[in-house]
């Protein structure tokens, strides 16, 4: 499997849940940018425990390795992780 953001490393990760009847949401900032998108298997019940662990595995799926974050939450339903580690 190719991992598209090999290269990269994480900078911060934020998580928002931005309605009552949608799932999770995501953006990843690396160096060179911006990813967003859903997490897939997230439903509106979705704590945002599970979300971080849903989120964990995207990060493996796009970086092909985990990133040591540090969580806060930055407003009801947003989380902000900011990376642990330096850069790859």
């Amino acid at each position: 499997m190719s991992h598209i953001l090999a290269n990269e490393a994480v900078r911060s990760v934020v998580l928002y849940h931005p309605k009552p009847t949608e799932g999770w949401r995501y953006a990843v900032y690396t160096q060179e940018g911006v990813t967003d998108g859903r997490l897939l298997d997230s439903t509106p019940s979705t704590s945002f425990e599970e979300a971080r662990a849903l989120m964990e595995q995207t990060l493996m799926e796009l970086f092909g390795r985990s990133s040591a974050l540090r969580w806060k939450e930055t407003s009801p339903g947003w989380w902000t992780g900011e990376a642990l580690d330096g850069p790859a």
